[in-house]
């Protein structure tokens, strides 16, 4: 039975994987240049650089903007339907309630997440030599 369960997660885990990545590869594919305005017919080799400083924060801001905001929403969702379909179950409807507390919490921590970083590496001393390298080089 456990290895049931397994299959089970391992299957849930790879569709939503792929709902994650397909709309990153459209993404790619028409938003002008790409995501890396690289390595493209005409244009100069792909660097470092470009990599870190134009490719992840892309991707760093797709998913925070576009992926996040859905999956909140259908998250959201599916805690009210459970509560609507709770029938009077008192245990049901809170297991919903606390979907929605915790979706609440996830979101603010997802989007808050630049700040505790940030604050965490100001805390300990980092911020003058790690933030030399988050900003991007000028051409």
């Amino acid at each position: 039975m456990a290895h049931r369960t397994k299959t089970k997660y391992l299957k849930v885990f790879f569709c939503l994987f792929f709902l994650v990545l397909a709309p990153i590869a459209s993404y790619a594919a028409t938003s002008g240049s790409g995501l890396v305005p690289c390595g493209n017919e005409g244009d100069p080799a792909c660097t470092l650089n470009d990599f870190l400083y134009v490719l992840i924060p892309s991707i760093i801001q797709y998913i925070l903007y576009t992926i996040v905001p859905i999956l909140a929403l259908l998250w959201f969702v599916f805690a009210g339907f459970k509560m609507m379909t709770s029938g009077g179950d008192p245990g049901k409807f809170k297991e919903g309630k606390n979907m929605i507390i915790y979706g609440a919490v996830g979101i603010i921590l997802v989007f808050s997440a630049y700040i505790i970083v940030e604050a965490f590496l100001n805390l300990i001393g980092a911020d003058t030599w790690v933030f030399q390298f988050m900003t991007p080089p000028t051409p």
